[in-house]
């Protein structure tokens, strides 16, 4: 069985000694309505999306229902998408150390949430801190330019009052 997936292929039966054993790799003979035959991976990090051949192919994931499980599987929350779908024994619920045990998983739940809001708040005050740093750096170069222009102004009144003062 593989990993973190669930086997969809029928069991193999048993084989003959002149019949070579089933592999998933070895294209099976297309149906009736796709014009590629299917093939599954069962590396751990295949992809699920279909290549454009298949994409082209009249054959869809709608055929064999794998979309509809897909769909049904994101659905669901929580660790590996078993969100709160238990099967427990009924008198495993009342056992001190599983009580416990979900009690501290719900907490470490609540406390992740927390961090994640803590985490968001950080990055906004961050944000903030930078677009304050910038407004305070446009201030400083225009109060900079105004200064620069107010000295220029300066000199030049300076120049026309060296032109005073004949009468001292």
């Amino acid at each position: 069985m593989p990993l973190f997936g669930r086997r969809t292929e029928p069991a193999p039966a048993a084989t003959t000694a002149g019949s070579p054993p089933p592999d998933s790799t070895v294209p099976q003979s297309p149906t009736a309505g796709s014009s590629a035959p299917h093939r599954r991976s069962r590396s751990m990090f295949a992809r699920r999306r279909s290549s454009s051949s298949d994409a082209n192919s009249t054959h869809s994931d709608t055929h064999n229902g794998t979309r509809d499980r897909d769909r049904s599987r994101s659905r669901r929350g929580g660790l590996f998408g078993m969100g709160g779908q238990r099967k427990s024994d009924p008198l495993l619920d009342k056992d001190p150390h599983v009580m416990a045990a979900r009690d501290k998983l719900t907490a470490a739940e609540r406390a992740e949430q927390e961090a994640d809001r803590a985490l968001e708040s950080a990055r906004r005050a961050v944000l903030e801190a930078r677009e304050h740093c910038k407004q305070l750096e446009n201030q400083a170069v225009e109060e900079a330019r105004l200064a620069k222009a107010k000295r220029t102004e300066a000199k030049g009144l300076g120049k026309q009052a060296k032109g005073l003062g004949r009468h001292n």
